[in-house]
């Protein structure tokens, strides 16, 4: 399967990333690109502030995409997720899917996303509050 995984604490380039997952076997790719608001409900936003735990969070990240090429049948998929502090306008996370069809494309770039937003560990920052995904082994309580 084509693409890759990074965390990093350099920009990125979704032209190039696009580039590199195009092929005359797709017919559709998806991209979503998070990037850093300026704004909550509490206020102005600077920047945020990412951490990462390195090693695990890409093994998680590989893992996810696997998985996602092997449910949806995709040709590729790139994970790239900054860390270190980000302004806000500026690019956090690009996912990106490629397949023969749109909603293949569509769903495994939906699933990529949720999937990396409930696992991997990797917390942010926003005036001071860290928040990330639930640790393994804790079951979040629906009110």
């Amino acid at each position: 399967m084509k693409g890759r995984v990074r965390i990093q604490k350099a920009d990125f380039s979704a032209d190039a990333e696009l580039d590199s997952l195009l092929s005359g076997k797709v017919g559709g790719t998806v991209m979503f690109i998070g990037s850093a608001r300026g704004g909550s409900p509490a206020g102005p936003v600077r920047h945020l502030d990412f951490q990462a735990y390195g090693p695990m969070a890409k093994r998680e990240l590989e893992r996810i995409r696997k998985r996602a090429g092997e449910k949806f049948g995709v040709d590729g998929i790139t994970v790239i997720h900054r860390t270190g502090r980000i302004p806000a306008g500026e690019r956090i996370l690009l996912v990106a899917a490629s397949a023969a069809h749109r909603d293949a494309a569509f769903k495994a770039c939906r699933f990529v996303l949720e999937e990396l937003k409930r696992t991997v560990p990797i917390w942010k920052n926003e005036r001071g509050v860290w928040s990330g995904p639930e640790p393994k082994g804790k079951r979040r309580v629906r009110k």
